[in-house]
């Protein structure tokens, strides 16, 4: 497949749908909890559940908004959409505290307090988008065995192309989990979704929808902010965080912030994020950004 990277302007729906849509959507295979979920959720043990044997500790919810979820990229700082703010608690399920006690998972629901955000600049308009970072008042407490997640850093923008991800979202189908489903990367996109400027500022993975297609999936409104992963190694590695959903002709569309052409940005800021594979500092990736760009200019002009 050819690489597609495309100016959009997007209708952003985040409040008229529900929850992660999944083609063929099954409890026992989609939801990250069996029960229980926020005050005492219960983690999903089944053999069939697609997201088996993989650490979601660093998926947390906004105390005051459940269905709100968030992603750690380090012992101290989440990610998460400018548009659709945390809230100043998140929560998590602490691994070790439910090892402990496994008969009482409300002890294990363990809360941070947020100290500040900060809202990221797109790496071609260089305006204000729809990806920011969140900081905790205290880093995660070791004890509590919560994950931080590596940033998926491939060479270029192409590789990225077709890789299959793990959608993460809220359920309205139960309040007693959120619910994970699988796409792939099909595009990229660069639009505008904040201000009345016209100037593009969110520059986004786009993963077109198949309705037909088993376990596919799209967001709806709701599930701004939480996570897309890839499975690497062994390991979930973060991709982007959800921003928008539209329909392009006739196909339904959903977008992440794409997380790694923001990582020179993170580093400036100290953020002590790691990425597999091994650095390669983003030089191949962003020449692609601005040749992307180059292209884009020489198309409108």
């Amino acid at each position: 497949m050819s690489l597609r990277v495309t100016s959009l302007v997007l209708l952003l729906a985040c409040a008229t749908a529900q929850a992660l849509t999944v083609v063929g959507y099954n409890a026992t295979e989609n939801n990250r909890f069996a029960s229980g979920y926020s005050t005492a959720p219960v983690p999903n043990s089944s053999g069939s559940f697609i997201g088996a044997g993989m650490d979601w500790s660093g998926v947390g919810w906004d105390a005051g908004l459940s269905t709100r979820s968030i992603a750690m990229i380090s012992d101290q700082y989440f990610v998460f959409a400018s548009h659709y703010a945390t809230g100043s608690t998140i929560q998590f399920l602490s691994p070790t505290l439910l090892a402990a006690n496994p008969g009482n998972p409300a002890a294990a629901v363990v809360s941070y307090t947020v100290q500040s955000r900060t809202q990221l600049v797109s790496p071609i308009s260089g305006m204000a988008g729809d990806f920011s970072i969140g900081k905790f008042t205290t880093p995660l407490n070791p004890a509590h065995g919560i994950a931080q997640y590596p940033i998926l850093e491939l060479d270029s923008l192409s590789a990225y192309i077709d890789l299959p991800v793990l959608m993460y979202g809220h359920n309205d189908l139960t309040t007693n989990s959120t619910i994970i489903g699988t796409n792939t990367i099909s595009a990229f996109y660069h639009y505008n979704l904040h201000g009345g400027d016209g100037i593009n500022d969110t520059f986004a993975a786009g993963y077109s929808f198949q309705p037909t297609s088993p376990g596919d999936s799209q967001f709806e409104g709701g599930d701004s902010g939480s996570p897309t992963f890839a499975f690497y190694q062994g390991r979930l590695a973060l991709v982007g965080t959800h921003s928008a959903i539209t329909t392009i002709s006739g196909t339904p569309w959903s977008f992440d912030n794409f997380i790694p052409v923001y990582l020179d940005q993170l580093q400036a800021l100290n953020v002590a994020f790691t990425t597999v594979p091994e650095p390669s500092r983003m030089l191949l990736l962003m020449l692609g950004v601005l040749c992307v760009m180059r292209r884009r200019k020489r198309l409108t002009a």
